[in-house]
């Protein structure tokens, strides 16, 4: 902790509490007994007289933070301030209470009180090892220290594992002096919002917990729902304008879910994060499978941060046809993965998570390299010249340094940019910053094709179709399932074909599976297809057999 000052060695070797009256000017007009009884005495107890400055004394000892709460008690803008500070001396640590109060002096000018509070020399420091500082609620290790001492008396009890949601932004944007009391408001709410007999803690920045006796599920739920009904009348209130709060809940119960502590916070903090998922203001009970679930998500994590060519992941292609002529006009490259531990791993799955942990630009160049390879070949050995579709994140939409390294595999391959078909998903997630408009451009100017993937089930931010500059609108197969079926589907579809002629855009049609569906869609002036009806998903090398070895193209 650095130096102890001398003046703060007088304060913790007093036997009683030491107290000091100020002017309006920080003077000393007296001081008590006890300062004659310290047992440490330096220059600093020589300067402790009447009319001396105590200001300047704590100036010049560099007690900057009492000095400043003097002075605004002096000044009127608080009435008291008080806080407790620590030092080490000698390897030991003590602490001192410094108090200091609005005075009413005969003149009608406002002083000042001032206490030091030491009990001890060697004081007990257990309210700083086991409550937290701003709620004084207590903190992780006395919580566990509490369910430790109910484990060993087998008492059930219930866990909740509070998180407040909002909190991160409202300390970004407001400051973190605005953070602290909302956690001190959130504090007192949880401990007025059970009627039960309970222990509220807090156990991290915008974490709680909140432990009770009762382990019935249809109590637990309805203590809970009104917990969040209560929370919900009281959040705007406690808020800020622009951010809006919630609380995420996680419930264990012991002994049901787990036989100790560890366990147990654990699996509410998996619990909460799932009732996080779902949306605001939402809980869950603890249930075994999300373990299985969490763990299956680690496992894959873990292998797409490994070397990707160790791991079962390949590459597929579907073909995509021009039904007026059942010419091939390009192949969609997707992936797959048959994990065998845990079989086929959807792509939303493992694509999702590679996007989340920061390995799907890593992922997406292992794809583009391999399949570059094999498109290399055929152009030599084929004269292949139809466009190669891959699908990019909106995350990867703007990250230049993987269209940089797309550029190098371009050239390395020898593949003429005009084959290579971005496929933008569309996203809620998909939002037009500079970034991805300067990539965008960056991919126009090398050529590079440019398509937007499950039209008219996602974002459908028209004013993107023309920042885009799109080559090619695929309708998604949502739409094209409708056909037959519901009107308003087909009076969308219609829409969608003027936009793209306004846009002088090609339109592909996805998931066709029916003769009837290319039949309809042709009405309309649309010819090129994906979906099972022409080819299922194929292995590179069956396409190559089929539509290149074949001359089919």
């Amino acid at each position: 902790m650095g130096t102890v000052h001398p003046f703060t060695k007088i304060i913790l070797s007093a036997s009683e509490d030491l107290i000091i009256v100020l002017d309006e000017t920080g003077k000393i007009l007296n001081k008590n007994n006890a300062w004659k009884k310290i047992k440490y005495t330096n220059e600093y107890t020589l300067l402790m007289t009447e009319n001396s400055s105590f200001i300047d004394l704590l100036e010049s000892a560099h007690n900057y933070e009492q000095l400043d709460s003097i002075q605004q008690v002096l000044r009127g803008e608080i009435d008291e301030f008080q806080k407790e500070f620590t030092s080490t001396i000698e390897k030991k640590s003590y602490c001192y209470l410094f108090s200091t109060y609005k005075l009413k002096l005969p003149s009608n000018q406002l002083g000042a009180i001032v206490i030091y509070s030491v009990n001890t020399i060697e004081k007990d420091l257990s309210k700083f090892a086991y409550y937290d500082f701003l709620t004084n609620l207590p903190n992780r290790r006395m919580t566990y220290d509490i369910l430790q001492h109910k484990i060993k008396k087998q008492e059930p009890f219930s866990l909740f594992y509070v998180e407040l949601d909002g909190f991160k932004l409202v300390n970004d944007m407001y400051g973190h002096a605005r953070g602290d009391t909302l956690l001190v408001d959130i504090a007192k709410f949880l401990n007025e919002a059970i009627e039960l007999e309970k222990v509220v803690a807090r156990v991290g920045g915008d974490e709680f917990v909140i432990i009770i006796d009762e382990v019935n599920k249809e109590q637990l739920s309805r203590i809970t729902n009104k917990m969040i009904q209560d929370f919900q009348q009281i959040s705007e209130s406690l808020s800020v304008p622009s951010i809006p709060l919630s609380l995420s809940i996680g419930i264990s119960r012991y002994p049901e879910d787990a036989p100790d502590t560890e366990l147990l916070f654990h699996y509410a903090n998996i619990a909460m994060n799932s009732a996080k998922k779902r949306n605001a203001n939402n809980f869950n009970f603890f249930e075994h499978f999300m373990v299985e679930k969490l763990e299956r998500k680690v496992h894959i994590e873990n292998e797409l941060h490994g070397d990707l060519k160790e791991t079962t992941i390949h590459f597929v292609g579907q073909p995509q046809f021009n039904s007026k002529t059942n010419e091939v006009i390009g192949i969609e490259v997707l992936t797959r993965w048959i994990h065998p531990k845990y079989g086929y791993i959807s792509p939303p799955e493992f694509i999702g998570i590679a996007d989340n942990s920061g390995r799907i630009e890593e992922l997406t160049k292992y794809l583009v390299s391999e399949v570059f390879s094999n498109v290399s070949r055929w152009i030599e050995d084929y004269g292949f010249d139809k466009p190669v579709a891959i699908n990019i994140t909106p995350r990867l939409l703007g990250n230049r340094q993987f269209f940089n390294d797309l550029i190098h595999f371009i050239q390395y391959y020898r593949i003429p940019p005009q084959m290579v078909d971005i496929e933008i998903t569309e996203n809620a997630n998909l939002d037009t910053n500079q970034n991805i408009l300067d990539n965008i451009a960056f991919c126009r100017k090398h050529g590079i094709r440019l398509s937007l993937d499950d039209f008219g089930t996602g974002y459908s931010k028209l004013a993107d179709l023309v920042d885009f500059q799109i080559d090619k609108l695929k309708i998604d197969k949502y739409f094209v399932d409708k056909i037959g079926k519901e009107t308003n589907a087909e009076l969308i579809l219609h829409t969608f074909m003027n936009l793209a002629k306004g846009l002088k855009c090609d339109v592909l049609a996805e998931g066709v599976e029916t003769k009837e569906q290319v039949d309809y869609l042709n009405t309309l002036g649309l010819n090129y297809f994906q979906g099972y009806y022409f080819s299922k998903p194929i292995p590179l090398e069956e396409f190559e057999q089929n539509y290149l070895q074949n001359k089919k193209l």
